[in-house]
């Protein structure tokens, strides 16, 4: 698969880099959206790095080795030959990920699929790298504030993103972590990690044209994607001093509720959303595991995720948060509870290296 790539997206999340090259230049300002926070100057080689060169052309299978398959997920087939692996998306792309050289090769004539598939490779390859360095994703909606967090632990379509954008919405002193995977450290601290936003509808957020792209994804129904420039001076560069744990329900009723609960509640979902990961995609990390090594190294992993989920757990007061059909009275409800407890009055950074 061979292209002759312009101005290549250069990306780096916390010393792991990563490179897109394509001719398409669409395709290159939308992965440029998607992680807008780790744009990097030029294209360095980090501690681990990610060379991904991406064409809107049709497949050659022909070219193909005759390999039998080795995994089938309802997205693609995977076939293996030593340290490469070839990925088919049921006849749209095909990618070649080569695990010694660290390289992604893939090619397809749809600009959404092309775009999906770069997106969810970079998340899985990058959340591997960092996990190696004990940064652990959890599944939740981190806010920030005064250098303190709340994270909101929330089931997919649970309201993170709706309640996300309410306290964007409501602008200083609340920041964004992130609105679907913040990173925990070893020591139970926040770090940052915002991605674009997805907004489920037909109609677009109401956001500036030239943040929001539409796009069409392979299992799920179509998003608008808005890029995190939208959003300015409300993004979180370092890491903040964790204080709350919510766990989220929805209700028919309309109104929002808060309860303490006690840390065994805290901890099931931590265990669901951090430990196994329940609602973040891990797609590549498991396709590419087909040695007992791997299976080894992967409960190594999942040790060492319950050991900062543990440390996460001990610096939170843990609420269940039940939130009703009106977006913006849980977004006040919500607000106003974290303002009685003195939610981000400390000096931001005051804890943050702990």
């Amino acid at each position: 698969m061979s292209g002759e790539a312009a101005a290549p997206a250069a990306l780096d999340f916390y010393g792991a880099t990563v490179s897109v090259e394509s001719a398409d230049p669409e395709l290159l300002r939308r992965v440029s959206d998607d992680f807008t926070a780790f744009a990097a100057a030029s294209p360095a080689r980090g501690r681990e790095h990610l060379a991904i060169r991406a064409e809107r052309s049709r497949p050659d299978y022909d070219s193909l080795p005759p390999l039998l398959s080795t995994v089938h997920t309802p997205r693609n087939v995977c076939y293996s030959d030593g340290s490469v692996t070839y990925v088919d998306y049921f006849g749209k792309a095909l990618a070649l990920w080569d695990r010694e050289r660290r390289t992604f090769d893939v090619a397809c004539e749809e600009l959404d699929l092309l775009h999906e598939i770069v997106y969810l490779t970079i998340l899985s390859r990058v959340s591997e790298a960092l996990e190696r360095d004990g940064l652990h994703r959890v599944h939740a909606f981190g806010l920030e504030a005064g250098g303190e967090a709340a994270l909101f632990l929330m089931p997919s379509g649970g309201g993170k993103t709706t309640l996300t954008l309410g306290f964007l919405g409501l602008g200083a002193p609340f920041r964004l972590l992130s609105e679907d995977s913040p990173l925990v450290d070893r020591k139970g601290r926040v770090h940052p990690f915002p991605l674009r936003i997805g907004v489920l509808g037909s109609e677009p957020p109401p956001f500036p044209p030239e943040h929001v792209t539409f796009i069409r994804r392979m299992e799920f129904g179509p998003k608008h994607l808005v890029a995190l420039a939208a959003f300015g001076d409300r993004l979180v560069r370092e890491a903040a001093s964790p204080r709350f744990l919510f766990v989220g329900r929805r209700s028919l009723g309309k109104g929002c509720t808060i309860r303490r609960a006690g840390t065994r509640t805290g901890a099931k979902a931590l265990l669901e959303g951090m430990v196994v990961g329940v609602g973040l995609y891990q797609g590549v990390e498991f396709l590419l595991r087909t040695s007992l090594l791997d299976l080894f190294r992967m409960s190594g992993l999942l040790f060492s995720r319950a050991r900062a989920a543990r440390a996460l757990l001990r610096r939170c007061e843990v609420h269940v948060v039940t939130l009703g059909r009106d977006p913006a009275a849980n977004v006040e409800s919500v607000r106003a509870f974290l303002a009685s407890k003195g939610f981000g009055v400390k000096e931001p950074g005051a804890e943050a290296g702990t």
